[in-house]
């Protein structure tokens, strides 16, 4: 086992990882429920707007109506915390069927309302896009797209090709087309790009885990203990207490020379997780090398640190270890000070972990910043 003077000379603080903000299921569900909650306003708007004109268009006067009961519905649904999977597919399935039929509305009406019914589809079929996206991967939905704005494009015309009609607004026609497709165009450029963003950081994150992950126990290493302890120290400069607890399992080498490597990692694994299921969510917990554990408390003070230490040591000493029999381990505490930094901090832990090793093992130890003895404490 290494010196505490070599030990302390190897801290090296790695290079800071970039930190990736993540995105979850409540900020998906406050969007849609803000979208929604407009989406029925304007719709409710442009509903009143139509009745009050002397020949409101078929679908303003009886597709909005349906369509404000799915917002409607779509924000009792969100608000009770229910599948943002149904609630995706069911708007989207409604909001295809209401292009549909206004794409086919505009092939039966007659001639005023033709390219004002075929003009609106468009709309609608932007957020019929914009939900494919979400719900699908960009391939899926730009063929979803583009299907239905084939049908936008053709349906009208051809509507207006077969009764033989001038076409006085076949330019307004061309001009809501052509800006509907430089629209979609975009939309499927910010899909494929949130695509292969979303797959990179996959890739990253997924890359991130394994540098900072220990293979064996799954839990972090010691590259990723020392941004725990970075981040210990600054709660301690800020005034929140914080204390370290370095702990060894006793005789490792004897179990590895006496069962096997097999049953050497299967007591690691064990230990691990005994120790990570005594702890709260907010204490760090990780590998820190060999057969040593190292644990950040944030918010104990020194006293607190050696109870905690002492309930743990208790634990594993009660456990019996499949194929191993009894397993002790011997734990050093220190508690941080404004002053510390990675270095001294451990340079503590690892004193108090040597005392409590002297001490005849299975013992837990603390080391105060101020103190210049260990002392030793023998738990029953």
């Amino acid at each position: 086992m290494p010196t505490p003077e070599r030990r302390q000379s190897s801290l090296r603080r790695p290079a800071p990882l970039t930190e990736v903000p993540a995105g979850g299921e409540a900020l998906r569900r406050r969007v849609y429920l803000w979208a929604t909650g407009l989406g029925g306003l304007i719709l409710l708007l442009l509903w009143v707007l139509q009745l009050r004109r002397p020949a409101p268009d078929l679908f303003a006067l009886y597709g909005y109506p349906v369509l404000l009961l799915e917002c409607l519905w779509g924000l009792f649904w969100l608000l009770g915390h229910r599948s943002l999977l149904v609630a995706e597919r069911a708007t989207f399935l409604l909001n295809a069927l209401a292009v549909l039929a206004q794409l086919f509305l505009a092939v039966l009406t007659g001639d005023g309302q033709a390219l004002t019914l075929s003009g609106n589809a468009y709309w609608l079929l932007v957020a019929v896009s914009i939900l494919s996206y979400l719900m699908f991967s960009a391939r899926q939905g730009v063929w979803l797209s583009a299907g239905f704005y084939t049908l936008g494009v053709v349906l009208p015309w051809v509507a207006l090709g077969l009764r033989g009609q001038p076409l006085p607004g076949a330019a307004d026609l061309l001009r809501v087309q052509l800006s509907c497709g430089a629209i979609l165009v975009l939309l499927y450029s910010l899909a494929w790009y949130r695509e292969r963003f979303l797959l990179e950081r996959g890739h990253r994150l997924t890359l991130e885990q394994l540098v900072n992950t220990d293979p064996l126990t799954h839990l972090p290493n010691r590259r990723a203990l020392y941004a725990a302890i970075e981040r210990l120290l600054e709660e301690v400069r800020q005034g929140t207490p914080g204390c370290l607890i370095l702990l060894d399992l006793d005789h490792f080498k004897r179990i590895n020379d006496t069962f096997g490597h097999n049953a050497g990692d299967g007591v690691l694994l064990e230990s691990a997780r005994l120790l990570r299921s005594a702890l709260r969510d907010s204490d760090d917990l990780g590998r820190w090398g060999g057969e040593e554990y190292l644990i950040a408390l944030p918010g104990v003070t020194p006293e607190q640190g050696r109870q905690i230490a002492g309930r743990l040591r208790d634990r594993l000493a009660a456990h019996v270890f499949p194929g191993v029999g009894q397993v002790t381990a011997s734990f050093g505490v220190t508690p941080c000070t404004p002053h510390d930094d990675l270095g001294s901090s451990m340079a503590r832990a690892d004193l108090a972990l040597y005392a409590a090793k002297a001490a005849g093992r299975n013992q837990v130890a603390l080391r105060e910043a101020n103190l210049m003895q260990e002392n030793p404490v023998q738990e029953s």
